[in-house]
């Protein structure tokens, strides 16, 4: 399947193409994600753990940059995982295009899925709804990332603070310190996606009965 995420980033495109491409970063923008091995050049071994009802589902696997354009600020991921504990196994191609907007960066992510094992169930439309809110945690965690560089630079340079090996290193560790301890929850998101899903169903069941008894009674009444 071939799902659309559109987002916009706080920070100039030069920053933000520069974080997405360090699979480190945005590993540790997404909470239960971790980067565990680079395998140069640029193929990245991690996991990332996500609560699903009331089990943690924690998936192994590889991050490849396969394509970068610098110029054209477009880059394309392949990643493939498989659960540590199932059947369930995903592959994805990414592909993110960024452009400057008034609001800071554009970011249009396309990625080409297949999966199986029982999330296969939920279908397109919530895997979309589950993939937005990914991205909206991600996209938080990455503009206070953003914003805690800039401020700790303006610091070095007013002299507020000293540079720091130990800086970079305390953002780095307090990042991979709350992926590592804590899941992506998707239950709120996946109860609500069902639900409002299953409304629409519904409503759209109810219409075509309805429909259908008019049309039924119109006629009955002409003969």
């Amino acid at each position: 399947m071939l799902l659309t995420n559109e987002f916009v980033v706080a920070a100039d495109v030069d920053t933000v193409w520069a974080h997405l491409l360090d699979m480190e970063v945005v590993a540790e923008c997404v909470p239960g994600a971790k980067v565990e091995e680079v395998v140069p050049p640029a193929t990245y071994k991690g996991k990332i753990r996500l609560k699903i009802g009331p089990m943690t589902v924690e998936y192994r696997g590889e991050a490849t940059l396969v394509e970068v354009d610098q110029d054209a600020r477009r880059a394309t991921i392949q990643m493939k995982a498989r659960e540590a504990r199932g059947q369930g196994s995903a592959l994805a191609t990414v592909r993110n295009s960024l452009a400057a907007v008034p609001a800071g960066t554009h970011v249009r992510a396309e990625t080409e899925l297949e999966i199986t094992g029982p999330q296969a169930q939920f279908g397109k439309g919530v895997l979309e709804d589950v993939g937005g809110r990914i991205l909206e945690e991600f996209t938080a965690r990455l503009e206070r990332r953003i914003a805690a560089q800039a401020s700790q630079s303006s610091d070095v340079v007013t002299g507020n603070g000293a540079p720091s090996a130990n800086g970079a290193a305390s953002l780095s560790s307090s990042a991979e310190g709350a992926s590592e301890d804590d899941a992506l929850d998707l239950n709120r998101v996946l109860v609500s996606s069902l639900r409002d899903r299953g409304l629409k169903i519904g409503a759209g069941v109810a219409a075509v009965i309805f429909g259908v008894a008019v049309i039924w009674r119109w006629r009955h009444r002409r003969s």
